[in-house]
């Protein structure tokens, strides 16, 4: 117990409550922001975003090529402000360049969907914007991090979400999915708040890291990401495929309340992520963290079973209304999955970025890629959405295992 609290402690002290409130209010107005969608717009246009969204999703992670994620693990180990204002510089208009061609191919790959579903212009057009402005967002939260002022970056997650949300409410009440499309696209863009003009300055790029060695960890941390994201939207790219876009409606909905519950260990992992990769070969630090984590979130992942198991047939229509009912089983497939993600996948992922192994979760997500391709093709025709359900429980539950032996394996070895 005394470890426990002294765990919690060092949370707090971090800023870890601030953090927490930022996430909170994040996911939560992302909940709010679905569910006016799936109540104010048409289901088939619902269906449509879905799916639009979830190809933003898959692009999103590839933001700079992963510019971003190199910033945050190696501008945490940098000794002095300017050393980590030199290398943001350098970060900021490499990444930039590198995340137009990222731009490029997400117009290219959304397009092949209006094959099917016929004028998705518009909704493209503003998630491209969209896309546009998650560059700058994705850089500002890492610049606060690797600087430790969570309270920043917290603030900025808050202005993004809150703001956000209020012009989705407004815009769907007035102009239904254009007001939706315009506050979804607009939303990144409001990080800009928080820009540090000093980052525009183009110096020389004496910086003391290795280029290649960062370039190397960007770009396998953002293919992890981009994989990983892929592993997720790949149900609804399946569905999309073999289903229809009313399926993708129903499947959303069921989905969305076990998502947003990934929150709770992504609020521990983003908040102590530049202390993990600064004791990355403290063999001591690392069993102390994952002891505590599991003292946390296995009992918090009993509770959410058990509440989710009995509320599995009335949730889904009670949220989102009666046009959604009959998604229990999806739901509570969903639930077991992520509840199995949080103990396992999360946990490890996290690490293995933290200490410099991202290239495991790119080896992961491969594996986790073809069994959810290989499960969907056969169990969706079947089974419809549940069958996209159980190929997602699937590739999740592998990938958890594989990332937490490799890791224990490194841990052996320090």
């Amino acid at each position: 117990m005394r470890e426990l609290l002294k765990f919690f402690k060092e949370f707090i002290q971090n800023n870890g409550l601030f953090v927490f409130s930022a996430m909170l209010i994040a996911k939560f107005s992302m909940l709010l922001i679905n569910i006016a969608a799936a109540r104010l717009i048409p289901k088939e246009e619902f269906g449509l975003i879905a799916l639009v969204f979830s190809v933003f999703a898959i692009f999103a992670p590839l933001t700079g090529l992963g510019s971003y994620q190199g910033l945050l693990r190696f501008g945490v180990l940098e000794k002095d402000q300017q050393s980590k204002d030199h290398l943001s510089q350098y970060v900021f208009h490499k990444g930039l360049y590198n995340h137009i061609a990222v731009f490029i191919m997400f117009l290219g790959i959304s397009y092949i969907y209006t094959l099917k579903y016929g004028d998705l212009k518009i909704i493209i057009l503003l998630f491209g914007i969209r896309i546009l402005g998650y560059y700058f967002q994705n850089f500002i939260e890492s610049y606060y991090r690797i600087n430790h002022n969570n309270k920043t970056f917290a603030w900025v997650n808050i202005s993004i979400n809150l703001g956000g949300l209020i012009m989705a409410l407004i815009g769907m009440l007035f102009w239904g999915l254009l007001g939706y499309l315009i506050a979804m696209a607009i939303m990144p863009w409001i990080s800009l708040i928080f820009f540090k003009r000093n980052i525009l300055i183009r110096n020389n790029f004496n910086i003391n890291i290795n280029k290649q060695e960062f370039w190397q960890y960007s770009v396998h941390g953002s293919m992890t990401y981009f994989l990983s994201d892929i592993l997720f939207s790949m149900d609804f790219l399946l569905i999309g495929l073999l289903l229809t876009e009313n399926d993708l409606a129903m499947y959303k909905t069921a989905i969305i309340i076990p998502m947003n519950l990934s929150i709770l260990p992504l609020v521990f992992m983003q908040t102590d992520y530049p202390k993990l990769a600064q004791n990355f070969q403290n063999k001591e630090y690392l069993n102390y963290y994952i002891k505590n984590y599991y003292k946390i979130f296995i009992p918090l992942g009993f509770f959410i079973i058990i509440v989710g198991w009995l509320l599995k047939d009335d949730i889904i229509s009670l949220i989102f209304g009666k046009q959604y009912d009959g998604n229990g089983l999806v739901f509570i497939i969903i639930l077991f999955a992520l509840v199995g993600n949080m103990w396992l996948r999360n946990l490890y992922g996290n690490l293995a970025s933290a200490i410099g192994k991202a290239k495991w979760n790119t080896y992961t997500s491969i594996i986790g890629l073809t069994i959810i391709l290989l499960l969907g093709l056969w169990l969706i025709p079947a089974y419809g959405i549940v069958g996209a359900a159980l190929s997602m429980a699937g590739a999740f539950s592998s990938t958890g295992i594989v990332t937490a032996i490799l890791f224990y394996k490194y841990l052996k070895n320090i």
